[in-house]
């Protein structure tokens, strides 16, 4: 990975820790919640935010990292590749979860998967605006 890539992870993977907490930790939180098993000891309260700032990071590298490689630098592809991405990284997730264990149902899943590939979207459509500005049109 060369320095543009990991500076556009590190903002990508910072601007999907604030937006995460916007739609995760704050707009959709009742909702999780509500729709998610509950038993004493499965949640933390507080979280521990340093963790999920590092999965934050760790996940817009891997965006970074596949953007470079699949020369993706316009907003529009972008947004189209995160979509795609976050999509389907969400089905995997969720599907494993539904299948081993009492925490969810369907519905949060079909929740889950549309609002992680909203989530994406904007990530992505950033990461690739940002890995496109200043570059010049043929």
């Amino acid at each position: 990975m060369n320095t543009k890539t990991i500076i556009a992870g590190i903002i990508t993977g910072i601007l999907g820790f604030l937006l995460g907490w916007l739609i995760f930790g704050i707009l959709l939180m009742d909702y999780y919640s509500h729709h998610t098993m509950q038993y004493a000891g499965l949640m933390k309260n507080p979280p521990e935010f340093l963790y999920i700032f590092i999965g934050s990071l760790a996940y817009g590298l891997l965006m970074a990292y596949i953007f470079v490689l699949a020369n993706i630098n316009n907003l529009s592809k972008g947004a189209v590749t995160g979509l795609i991405i976050t999509a389907l990284i969400q089905i995997n997730i969720d599907s494993f979860i539904f299948a081993e264990y009492h925490l969810i149902g369907r519905m949060v899943i079909l929740v889950d998967v549309i609002v992680n590939a909203v989530f994406g979207t904007i990530l992505g459509a950033f990461l690739g605006w940002w890995l496109g500005r200043g570059s010049k049109k043929a």
